[in-house]
């Protein structure tokens, strides 16, 4: 009796260690209120009372959309410029974990989904996949931390691709259009999540005509393709019309809102634009740039030399091949980029990355097939520059606004019972996101900066504390900005001041 093909545990001891790692970061990295503004539908739709008292900053109705021939708003965004799509994958983690670290769970399991999918387009390992992607820590880490949001567009983009490869070689007509629709149907859940999924869409077509080079341009190959490109354009432009034809509450096109802040043309800003993207693939210390700034060595250049020295091999030994067309890829994606007033965090510079890492696979692939111990080289290279930034955490400044002490605050806020006795009005960046989609069911979570100096907006939260029996709790970052005569008149005197390092929760009136 023959036995079966042995199952090799490394890959699940990787899954299982990014897991842990995901769920155990929180220590290490805190958390960033934009990791949470993508799922603010998610607590609007949950906790009632925060929908019905926040009256003030970022108002549930605020992102409410009425498509054409609808007749009445639809929870469609999440922010200005989110979709409120990321709730659906999200929803699972929520239920299941309660607390924030759900947000990091989800990345980490979006980060394997992704290798899983990159693994299959490229025809490369997992391992190799999973190395590829390790090269730039800016990479993994906008998977962890994920302030765009990351890894579900970059899933979207996956099963995009892998969709267009089949459409593009299918050798019928009825074989071709049904990938092309999923193709198409994921490109609009992608622009759904955010509109600069766009960038990206180029490269998709360019892909698309790339695999049927490949197949061969053969006479029989024309209907197929073109009835593939007609289904992939109808199934991408019938809803992203109609979602970008819907109305905001004051009555603008969702278009015009989202129209990724204006293009320029002015040589000035788009080299300053390329200088910022640029400066992504020459530090390597920038894994989650939001919130951690690690001290520079000049070992910082490793990623990005030794990115260009597999490349630069992989392009010369084989000309024109998979790592040519993804190279092509980023370049057409970044160019694109440049001329976008808003091309210039890292979760954007990702969307450009990410076909530099599937032109990493590709070469990885091709060394381990040519020197396998050469492969095994660059693991341990890689390695050890992860290593080296993990030597340099404790030495790493936090920004003020992401500090660990506003995560202590509201977890304190949750286990004591403040979030269902009090009403929060959140005067300072950093925590109104988070607590708004975590605490008791019954909590009411209100955003202004403006509260501490404002009376009428004091006293009307004060009038709904009253009313629902309950206190009032004002978290800030500066307790010096509750110093006001509007506070004290309105609110009077504190009851109790709980200090959690750079941020204070005090309550009010019962």
């Amino acid at each position: 009796m023959r036995a079966g093909p042995k199952r090799r545990p490394g890959p699940l001891l990787a899954a299982a260690a990014l897991l842990a790692a995901a769920a155990l970061s929180p220590r290490a990295v805190p958390f960033d209120m934009d990791e949470f503004v993508a799922y603010h539908a998610l607590g609007c739709a949950t906790y009632p009372l925060s929908r019905q008292l926040n009256v003030y900053r970022e108002r549930c109705v605020d992102d409410e959309l009425r498509p054409p021939l609808f007749p009445r708003p639809l929870p469609l965004r999440s922010y200005l410029y989110v979709g409120s799509f990321p709730v659906v994958p999200f929803y699972p983690f929520w239920r299941l974990f309660r607390v924030p670290v759900a947000a990091r769970v989800q990345g980490a399991v979006f980060f394997l989904v992704a290798l899983h999918l990159f693994s299959r387009l490229v025809g490369a390992s997992w391992g190799t996949t999973l190395l590829a992607a390790l090269v730039f820590p800016i990479f993994a880490g906008a998977f962890l931390v994920d302030t765009g949001p990351i890894g579900i567009s970059l899933a979207l983009l996956a099963g995009t691709l892998l969709m267009v490869r089949r459409a593009a070689t299918a050798e019928t007509s009825h074989r071709a259009w049904p990938p092309a629709v999923a193709a198409g149907l994921l490109s609009f859940l992608g622009v759904w999540v955010k509109l600069n999924f766009v960038w990206m869409l180029p490269a998709v077509l360019l892909y698309g005509a790339y695999e049927r080079r490949r197949a061969g341009w053969g006479h029989d190959a024309l209907r197929p393709t073109t009835v593939a490109l007609a289904a992939f354009l109808a199934a991408f432009l019938i809803p992203t019309v109609w979602l970008m034809l819907a109305r905001t509450p004051e009555g603008a096109r969702y278009y015009d809102v989202v129209r990724l802040g204006g293009v320029s043309a002015d040589p000035e800003a788009i080299a300053t634009q390329a200088g910022t993207l640029a400066g992504y693939f020459i530090d390597g210390s920038a894994a989650v740039p939001r919130v951690l700034s690690l001290p520079r060595q000049a070992i910082d250049v490793a990623p990005g030399l030794l990115a260009a020295a597999l490349l630069i091999w992989a392009v010369a030994r084989a000309r024109g091949g998979p790592e040519s067309f993804w190279l092509a890829a980023a370049l057409v994606t970044f160019l694109l980029m440049l001329p976008s007033a808003r091309a210039w965090a890292a979760h954007h510079f990702v969307l450009g990355l990410v076909f530099v890492v599937l032109a990493l696979a590709a070469s990885l692939r091709r060394l381990g097939a040519a020197r396998p111990a050469l492969e095994r080289g660059v693991a341990v290279v890689v390695a050890a520059y992860w290593l080296s930034l993990v030597a340099r955490w404790p030495a790493a400044s936090v920004d003020p606004r992401d500090n660990a002490g506003k995560d202590r605050l509201l977890e304190f806020v949750r286990e004591s019972g403040l979030d269902r006795r009090t009403v929060q009005l959140h005067v300072s960046w950093g925590t109104y996101y988070i607590a708004h989609l975590f605490g008791d069911r019954e909590q009411a979570v209100l955003f202004s900066r403006k509260f501490p100096e404002d009376p009428a907006m004091l006293a009307g939260a004060r009038a709904a504390a009253d009313a629902c029996g309950r206190g009032v709790l004002v978290v800030t970052r500066r307790l010096d900005r509750l110093q006001t005569e509007a506070i004290g008149e309105v609110l009077g005197p504190p009851r109790a001041v709980h200090d959690f390092g750079d941020w204070w929760a005090v309550e009010y009136v019962r």
